[in-house]
Order: structure tokens, then C-alpha cells, then sequence
């Protein structure tokens, strides 16, 4: 009995060192076959210091030859310009600040600053009324919709505006209701020039920005072009998710702008031309460290390649804990992150294990991005 007592802890010492070779082999097959990381420096840290500090205005981050405006659009004085041509202008709205626009196929915006919400309460607000709506400016119509307030240039709105709007809010409602319960009594406000001339007298803006926003004051401001609904579909998203932080703990900016583009590009079916090859970029390795990612907090003093890399990799972040989220995952991440905690305290109360810290995401986010096996990335 000694004997095969001897013998059968043998054997399966044996089975165990064996089955130990072969899943050894087998993992390091899998890692070899992943590509190698490489990390970008943080582009936004300024030299010889860790603080970051907001700015009130970034600058515009389209530099190249194609991209950049004529050099008149930015030393043009929209106030001059439009009384030489028209005794009683537009009044161009002083709320909309600096915030540019550029079409739906590049980045849609450079974000400002962001202005003071008012935080929902549990009491219902009376919906306003006439009077108490923007004034209609003059040569548009102003309709009122289940979800808008729209004011478009002509003698009416437009019926097949008004069903574009509605089936946008329904789309971008199906990821964002339960940050917004507020929408139906704080209606958004959006102006729709039918001409890039109509836009810039109304705004004051180039027609290059393509849209102005003042998500505080929930006004958006389109020309009539394909990117319309894409700008929309963005803007929106900021004013809807936004809100939900408040002032005390503001939302963080990637996951502000990773939520405006996964919107516009899942629910307005408007794809940045940019994003491919970012997403391509990240596929392979590139990008930024999650702990340097989650920290910005403004895009000052970053290259083009930089801020589109930067805006593809909230988007696909976003995308994941969006399509990993169990029940009410996502939504209980945000409500951490509301209620002060850090961002890995507010990732494991929400996701639980694995994903105890940043570089755990990381890790699993990066085998889906390659592999598409978790969220469908790639489908």
C-alpha cells in the first residue's frame, strides 16, 4: 500500500507539472501575440510642474494648412461687418463665450470652462411658457416640442425638423435619461439658421465653427449642413449628462467629452473622420496612461494629434464601461464620482472586482480594444 500510495502522488504530480507546461505555454503565446504598449508622454503637463490649472479659453487645436480658416474669419469684427450690410442687425448672444464648433467629422469642440448648473431638486418645475422663452429673433419661427424649443429661420418650423429633433432626443435618451430626469421641464433651446450668413450675424461666429453652444444656458446654435445633427446630438449630450454633476464635483472632462462623442457617434450615426485612426492608434499600443487620461482637466498647450488622440480614447473608455456595465454599473460610477469619491474608489464600488484601480481597466480595456471579445468594440 506504501508503494501505490507512492506511486499515485507520483502520477499526479506529474498531471499537475504537465497541465503547469501547457498553460504556461498557452499564456505566453496569448502575451506575445499582444502588441507592445507604447505609452504617449502627457502632452498637457506643463514643464517642472504637477498642478494642473484651468484656463478660461483654449485655443483652437486645428493648425494645419487645410483645416485653418482664412486669416479675415479670425481678425473680422462680426459687429462691423454686419452694419455695414444691414441697418438693424442681429444681436449676436453674449452668452455664447468663446466656445467654437467645428463640424461633426472632425472634433466637435474645445471645452471652455463650464458654466453653472442649476442642480435638479426632487420638485417638479413648471414648464415655461410664451413670454418667458428667448425671444424669437427676428426673420425666425420659434415651436415649441415635447422635448425643444426650436427657433428656425422662416415663416414656420419645419414638421420634418421637428420629427429629426424628437427622434434625436428619443436616441440620445436610451443612454442618458437617468442623468437627466429634468429634461421635459427645462426644455433645451435650438437655433437653426438656414445660411452660414444668418449664423454669423445671429452668433457673432465664423461659419467655419459650424455651431455655438452655452450648455449653461441650454442654447445651441446650427447652420443648416450634415454635421447639423451631429453637433446637435454633441452639444445635447453636454447639457443632459453635464447636469447631473453639478458645481461641488463637476463631471470630469473625459468623461464629459468620451460621452459626447459616444453619443454622436452611436446615436446621431455621425463618425468623426479623426477617429478611426486614433482608435487604430490605440489598438496597437498608443495612447495615454489612464492615470494621465483621467486627470486633465483643459487641452491647453496640446498638438492637433494630441487632443484627437486624447478625445478617441475617452470615447472608446467611455464605450467600454458603457457596454460592460451591468445593471446599473455605469450609472453608480457617475453617482460616485458625484458624491466626491476618487476614480478608482468610484470604479470598484461600481464594476467590483477586477476593477479594484486604474491600471486593472487598463488592462482589460486594452484586451478589448484588441480583441473586441468584452464590448463588441470591433464588431
Amino acid at each position: 500500500m506504501d508503494i501505490l500510495h507512492r506511486l499515485r502522488i507520483i502520477f499526479w504530480l506529474l498531471v499537475v507539472g504537465l497541465w503547469g507546461l501547457y498553460l504556461y505555454q498557452y499564456i505566453s503565446q496569448d502575451l506575445n501575440s499582444l502588441p507592445k504598449i507604447r505609452l504617449n508622454s502627457n502632452p498637457f503637463k506643463q514643464p517642472g510642474s504637477s498642478k494642473m490649472e484651468k484656463k478660461q479659453i483654449p485655443p483652437d487645436p486645428f493648425q494645419s494648412s487645410q483645416e485653418k480658416p482664412p486669416e479675415p474669419l479670425y481678425q473680422a469684427d462680426p459687429a462691423k461687418e454686419v452694419r455695414s450690410s444691414d441697418p438693424k442687425p442681429y444681436q449676436a448672444d453674449p452668452s455664447i463665450g468663446n466656445r467654437i464648433l467645428v463640424d461633426a467629422r472632425m472634433i466637435k469642440d474645445i471645452p471652455e470652462t463650464r458654466g453653472s448648473y442649476d442642480e435638479p431638486s426632487g420638485e417638479t418645475e413648471a414648464p415655461r411658457k410664451g413670454s418667458e422663452y428667448p425671444e424669437t429673433p427676428e426673420g425666425f419661427s420659434m415651436k415649441e416640442t415635447k422635448s425643444f424649443v426650436i427657433y428656425e429661420e422662416g415663416p414656420s418650423v419645419s414638421e420634418e425638423l421637428v420629427a429629426s429633433m424628437e427622434d434625436l432626443h428619443g436616441n440620445i435618451m436610451l443612454d442618458l435619461i437617468a442623468f437627466s430626469p429634468w429634461q421635459r421641464e427645462k426644455k433645451a433651446f435650438i437655433y437653426f439658421c438656414n445660411s452660414t450668413s444668418t449664423y454669423q450675424k445671429l452668433t457673432g461666429r465664423p461659419s467655419w465653427s459650424g455651431g455655438a453652444a452655452n450648455t449653461a444656458e441650454r442654447k445651441i446654435y446650427v447652420y443648416r449642413s450634415e454635421e447639423a445633427m451631429g453637433i446637435l446630438a454633441h452639444e445635447l449630450t453636454h447639457i443632459y449628462f453635464d447636469s447631473f454633476f453639478g458645481d461641488s464635483n463637476p463631471n470630469p472632462l473625459w468623461l464629459s467629452e468620451g460621452m459626447a462623442v459616444f453619443i454622436q457617434v452611436e446615436r446621431a450615426n455621425s463618425y468623426p473622420r479623426w477617429l478611426k485612426e486614433n482608435l487604430a492608434i490605440l489598438k496597437n499600443g498608443g495612447g495615454f496612461k489612464l492615470e494621465d487620461l483621467v486627470r486633465i482637466e483643459n487641452l491647453d498647450d496640446a498638438d492637433d494629434r494630441s487632443v484627437k488622440l486624447w478625445y478617441a480614447q475617452s470615447y472608446s473608455l467611455v464605450y467600454f464601461m458603457m457596454r460592460m456595465k451591468q445593471g446599473d454599473s455605469f450609472y453608480r460610477f457617475c453617482k460616485n464620482l458625484k458624491d466626491g469619491q476618487y476614480v478608482s474608489r468610484a470604479l470598484y464600488g461600481a464594476y467590483g472586482n477586477p476593477y479594484n484601480k486604474l491600471s486593472a481597466l487598463e488592462v482589460v480595456w486594452r484586451y478589448d480594444l484588441r480583441t473586441g471579445k468584452l464590448s463588441q468594440i470591433n464588431k
